[in-house]
């Protein structure tokens, strides 16, 4: 899986999520963080993401959540974790 296959997947199932949620927090980019600009999005909802990804995609990634890093919960923008996620995969070669 390339990086823009990804965020462009994950940018779909936030969108689908914020029009769930009646959310007008803001647009939904690849610098968009989350866990910082989306006013629904909560470590639930990034678990539960990270699961419908998976699924959405077919890959594993190894994680409850990809939307911090696992050293030191930093959030990640949709385009860094779409970065991460293809290396993960192989998808960055």
């Amino acid at each position: 899986m390339s990086p823009d296959d990804i965020e462009k997947a994950l940018i779909h199932i936030l969108k689908e999520l914020q029009a769930g949620a009646e959310d007008e927090s803001g647009e939904v980019l690849p610098a968009t963080v989350p866990i910082r600009d989306l006013g629904f999005f909560d470590s639930l909802l990034a678990v539960e993401t990270t699961i419908a990804l998976e699924a959405r995609l077919g890959a594993s990634f190894g994680a409850d959540s990809v939307f911090w890093t696992k050293e030191n919960a930093e959030p990640l923008s949709i385009a860094q974790i779409a970065q991460r996620l293809a290396k993960v995969s192989g998808g960055d070669k």
